[in-house]
């Protein structure tokens, strides 16, 4: 049996496997599917329900061999006596290590199985089913692992009581060192399949090493050695495996340049003399593109009476840059998010776009659009153009909130315009198409009275606060093409007229008004709901009514909700242990809307950080440790437990009102040292301090259970499933539900609200008790 220092490392080694499991899976799924905020929830949520599914069902089988072989025959659930337990344990290891890689080649391969082309936009009930399947065999075996770990400890160590706490202790160590080896190392270096197989390597030399140390049990360390040789060779061609892997997926294709950076996988197809761009699959953009880049750039900038100071937020790469230098006096910023898709584009782009780019007069900025406009000290623009497509997740809805609009006037001149496009229908709005197009209008309205509508299947919205020299008659527009010597191939005097019909203009702007508004914020990010809408109308036709009675949704109904709850306890069960068990749900549900709501938000005000999730999650698993590990070394000296207990769950609800205010705090924040110190240093101390009441929680739960049940030994297993079940609840409601209808600020409140009640209601019971 193993002694206390290798138990203690393999359970470290559980924390750091499990978490780059998790990031790989984020990163990957996201890639392969829609990408939003609605996908991030449903991967968190599955993999945090399939944790708790294998965390239960390894405790429900542990206890009765009888049991365990009725239900699940698989050896690391059943028969876990003194003398097998560890070395079910290693051989839980060496599963890990090879459903790890083979989960993520499957990701990679999802489109081939289901034959589904790249390119083309999976449904989301392709996506609700194939999820939660593609998570469960890691989750199951990674979640059982823990009740392994806690049984394991119990019978080495001789302790029950502090057992869990000890294991939620080491485990969450494992997934601060994994947190930041994602973040800082894999995600920079090293693309998935290398990363996964470098964490299996890992893990079952970890396991061999130990195994042989304590054990020398022939077969498992020959099964070790085989699986540990596998991963090797998948390392020294995980390059390979990634080119196979993709020229399956682009079959029929020819695929010229794969590239990858932290902001996800770029794809270039060559079909004839077009060059298709796509990022995670989806067409990012095509060269050459001439119609789209004439329509981009010169339909606002004939809008202006003169084009000296031009801002472009993204896809200007392509021939966007080449026709705004046809303005002769234009000086021009470009803000482009990934460096990668520049460097990617100018090997296939034509010399005049690579002059384009090289040219005196643009300055090329890597960074956030978002962040260049609030911090924008200089002289005004004449004209700003946003080119960063629709607001399909929070990262791009920022681009069309009321509180952008107002950082755009701000820099620009009083007749200066700004223009963006988003998805629309030439000829016919539906209920969710007019409520999208209508939201965007409405909130750009609030802050630019005077505003052009140009129909299509892209409505261009292009904006100004004095309508003075703004137009939309076909022939003014021509005339001040001449006037300025523009020459164009598409945007002339006869595409004008059909493109600028007084009829269609007027039709689409009476169906836009009519409409009850509702404005778009940064933490009322309504539209990104909208475009859920349209995402799940392409594929299930009827949805419009359960999307209109989801947004009629009001806080008070769900705080209505989180009041039936709090009293299902006292109306149902009425027993000390229920009150525990629900306070551990809602506590867990409490920690991960915290930290999904801090993921969200500081996406909102600082743009994509999904390249950061490793370190995120390290913060929060950070936070869990300290919290763990200071109750565990003083939860014999607190005598009113259930008391403290119900402290604990009121405090996670005053976080969760404090949030708000934290977000409104840092939107003042623009400065690039500050917006770094903030992401770097201040988010996750935020994380870790949700970590904190969640880790100070869990050893106290499990203590407080131990004197209500006899069987000690499942104590554990429970607990923590219910805190990753609460944690899967919360996820799905928040980002499913709560954030999109009504916003993070009420999100805050309800979920608040609903641990505030539920921390009385187990105060009121320790009362009782005492």
């Amino acid at each position: 049996m193993p002694n206390k220092l290798s138990l203690s490392t393999i359970l470290v080694v559980i924390g750091f496997v499990s978490i780059i499991s998790q990031s790989l899976l984020i990163y990957e799924l996201t890639s392969v599917f829609y990408g939003n905020e609605l996908c991030l929830g449903i991967i968190l949520a599955s993999w945090l329900f399939w944790m708790a599914v294998g965390s239960l069902g390894a405790g429900f089988c542990g206890g009765n061999p009888a049991r365990g072989a009725l239900l699940w025959r698989l050896p690391i659930f059943n028969g876990l006596s003194q003398e097998s337990g560890f070395h079910r344990f290693i051989f839980s290891q060496i599963i890990v290590s090879i459903l790890l890689p083979l989960t993520i080649i499957f990701i990679k391969m999802f489109r081939v199985f289901l034959h589904i082309p790249v390119g083309e936009l999976i449904g989301y009930h392709v996506m609700v089913i194939s999820i939660p399947l593609l998570t469960a065999p890691l989750g199951i075996v990674i979640g059982a692992q823990f009740t392994l770990g806690y049984r394991l400890y119990s019978q080495v160590m001789k302790e029950t009581s502090l057992a869990a706490g000890k294991v939620y202790l080491y485990d969450a160590i494992g997934d601060v060192f994994g947190g930041f080896a994602f973040g800082f190392i894999f995600v920079n270096f090293f693309n998935s399949l290398t990363t996964a197989f470098y964490t299996a390597i890992i893990n079952v030399f970890c396991g061999t090493m130990i195994l042989l140390l304590c054990s020398r049990k022939i077969f498992l360390v020959a099964i070790c050695i085989i699986c540990l040789s596998a991963n090797v060779y998948g390392v020294l061609n995980a390059d390979r495996l990634m080119n196979y892997t993709t020229s399956l997926n682009w079959k029929g294709f020819s695929v010229v340049k794969n590239a990858f950076s932290k902001y996800g996988n770029l794809t270039v197809v060559k079909i004839g003399n077009l060059y298709n761009f796509y990022c995670n699959s989806v067409l990012a953009f095509t060269i050459p593109q001439q119609l789209d880049s004439e329509e981009l750039i010169h339909f606002p900038l004939l809008q202006t009476p003169q084009v000296k100071q031009v801002l472009i937020l993204g896809g200007a790469v392509a021939g966007g840059l080449k026709e705004t230098l046809k303005y002769p006096e234009a000086e021009i910023y470009y803000v482009e998010l990934d460096p990668a898709l520049i460097k990617t584009a100018k090997k296939y782009i034509p010399k005049e776009d690579i002059d384009s780019l090289d040219n005196p007069r643009v300055k090329n900025i890597h960074g956030d659009g978002r962040l260049f406009v609030k911090r924008w000290q200089g002289k005004p623009f004449d004209a700003l153009i946003v080119n960063i497509g629709n607001p399909s997740t929070a990262e791009h809805n920022r681009f069309y909130t009321l509180e952008f609009f107002e950082e755009a006037k701000r820099i620009l001149k009083p007749q200066g315009i700004i223009s963006l496009s988003v998805r629309s229908n030439e000829n016919y709005l539906g209920e969710n198409m007019l409520q999208f197009n209508g939201c965007i209008y409405h909130t750009l309205q609030q802050i630019f009275p005077s505003i052009i509508l140009i129909p299509g299947d892209e409505l261009t919205l292009i904006a100004s606060s004095i309508s003075g020299y703004m137009s939309i008659e076909p022939y003014i527009l021509v005339e001040r093409l001449k006037q300025r010597g523009i020459e164009t191939r598409f945007v002339n005097e006869y595409y004008l007229p059909y493109r600028f019909c007084p009829e269609r203009i007027g039709y689409l702007r009476e169906s836009l008004e009519g409409i009850v508004p509702k404005i778009n914020h940064d933490l009322y990010p309504v539209c990104y709901y909208f475009d859920i809408a349209l995402w799940v109308e392409e594929f299930s036709q009827g949805s419009e009514g359960l999307f209109n009675l989801l947004s009629g949704v009001k806080t008070w109904h769900l705080i209505l909700v989180a009041v039936l709850v709090a009293l299902i306890p006292w109306l149902v069960f009425r027993r000390k242990r229920v009150f525990i068990s629900t306070g551990m749900f809602i506590s867990g549900c409490g920690g991960m809307v915290i930290e999904i709501v801090l993921i969200i938000g500081f996406q909102i005000l600082f743009g994509y950080i999904y390249h950061l999730i490793g370190i995120i999650i390290a913060g929060f698993m950070l936070g869990i440790a300290g919290g763990t590990w200071w109750m565990n070394s003083r939860i014999d000296r607190i005598q009113n437990r259930m008391g403290v207990y119900s402290l604990l769950q009121i405090a996670i609800a005053l976080y969760l009102f404090l949030i708000p205010a934290i977000f409104l705090g840092l939107r003042v924040i623009s400065d690039e040292f500050w917006v770094q110190a903030v992401i770097c240093i201040l988010f996750p101390i935020l994380t870790a301090m949700a970590g904190i009441l969640v880790g100070l929680i869990f050893p106290l739960a499990n203590r407080i259970y131990s004197d209500f049940t006899k069987d000690t030994g499942n104590v554990g297993g429970i607990m923590y499933a219910l805190d990753l079940g609460g944690a899967c609840v919360g996820l799905l409601i928040a980002s499913v539900l709560t954030i999109p209808v009504l916003g993070i600020t009420q999100t805050s409140m309800v979920f608040g609200v609903l641990n505030l009640l539920v921390g009385i209601s187990t105060m009121i019971v320790a009362a009782q008790r005492e």
